[in-house]
């Protein structure tokens, strides 16, 4: 089985962020394939290198990298939430997709999970 997940919400705005890293984490673990994690909308905060958070605020940036980074899973911003959003490029480990590459994904994905 192939999972597609799309994460809505800026890794500050709730628990949602934290909580699609822990379910990511959770099915990579169990042995089903991740396909791709798609940031969108105020998601595309997360690719954000140094971004200020309080002692109680998970550093989701180097985590969602980490997960990437050891299991091979494509972080990919929405290419028009991060122009309209970012003023530098995207940062380590993200890279931009637009919504043909996004319709593809959910095609070849038995499953799309939002946050």
């Amino acid at each position: 089985m192939k999972i597609l997940v799309i994460v809505n919400e800026s890794p500050w705005g709730s628990s949602l962020s934290l909580a699609a890293l822990r379910l990511v984490r959770a099915i990579t673990a169990g042995g089903t394939s991740i396909t791709a994690v798609y940031f969108r909308d105020e998601g595309v905060y997360h690719s954000l290198d140094g971004a200020a958070a309080d002692s109680g605020t998970v550093r989701l940036n180097g985590a969602w990298r980490d997960l990437s980074r050891d299991q091979g899973i494509p972080l990919l911003l929405c290419s028009a939430a991060a122009q309209r959003r970012l003023e530098t490029h995207s940062g380590e480990g993200f890279r931009e997709a637009g919504l043909a590459e996004v319709l593809e994904l959910m095609a070849s994905s038995d499953r799309v999970v939002t946050f």
